[in-house]
């Protein structure tokens, strides 16, 4: 059974003591590449639900720790980054999440860290959020561009590479005829939510204003189509470097 972030950081002991062995650090390659290799010297870069920095993790990350601000909902890792990385910027955004902080405050707006950045990023953010939490909180983050600055941001395609069917038979909740019966119901969704890899919700959020005593995984997908009707203004790329995450790209040049 495969362990999810959520659980390194809200789940058995055993689970977080995983924590420091499951580190995914190729997030700036994926959008270095995705972005075009674009020039990071001297670029401010907000990584928005970056974890404990989740960007500088990758060895081959060009943004120097004092251009780099990490916002998250985690406040333990929060605190991790800032020990590991003492010359970047850390601050904890309590917003309310449904796996990664149940006790945040609903539709808490996004603090303006006195910086307008060059570059906007959120790896796998809007992947565990409502749709109506991502509209929101992307339109918020535009705020913050910089001119000429570029947000990206990933979604997760169910049809793309069998996405769903990956995760439904990695988690390993469900018997064989369960995960046929929850693929069949998927199978032209625009976009779907899954929560606690048994539960999903097709067309729309599901369960999302609950109080979780227990760790809960909540994953949304959406399909290209989907995602380019929803923001028409976003470059939308494919995956790239063996991932399984597509990529939305806005640039405040095209947001006026």
């Amino acid at each position: 059974m495969m362990i999810e972030e959520v659980h390194l950081w809200r789940g058995t002991p055993a689970e977080r003591a995983l924590r420091s062995q499951l580190v995914k650090s190729t997030q700036f390659a994926y959008f270095d590449e995705q972005l075009g290799r674009p020039d990071w010297s001297d670029k401010s870069v907000l990584d928005f639900g970056g974890n404990k920095g989740n960007l500088l993790l990758d060895l081959s990350c060009k943004i120097r720790q004092r251009d780099y601000y990490c916002l998250d909902v985690v406040q333990e890792a929060i605190e991790a980054g800032r020990n590991t990385f003492p010359g970047a910027h850390w601050f904890h955004y309590n917003r309310y999440n449904r796996s990664f902080n149940p006790e945040g405050v609903h539709d808490l707006p996004v603090p303006d860290l006195g910086v307008r950045f060059d570059f906007i990023l959120a790896y796998s953010v809007f992947t565990h959020t409502t749709l109506e939490e991502a509209s929101d909180l992307l339109a918020q983050l535009e705020t913050l561009l910089a001119p000429a600055g570029t947000l990206a941001f990933t979604f997760i395609d169910p049809h793309w590479s069998a996405n769903l069917e990956w995760r439904l038979r990695r988690a390993g909740r469900l018997n064989e005829p369960a995960v046929e019966a929850v693929l069949a119901n998927a199978q032209d969704a625009d976009w779907c939510a899954l929560v606690n890899g048994t539960e999903l919700y097709v067309n729309s959020s599901g369960p999302w204003s609950l109080t979780a005593e227990t760790c809960a995984t909540y994953n949304v997908y959406y399909s290209e189509r989907f995602l380019r009707r929803e923001f028409p203004r976003a470059e939308v790329r494919p995956p790239v470097n063996g991932e399984r995450q597509h990529c939305a790209i806005l640039r405040k040049d095209s947001l006026t």
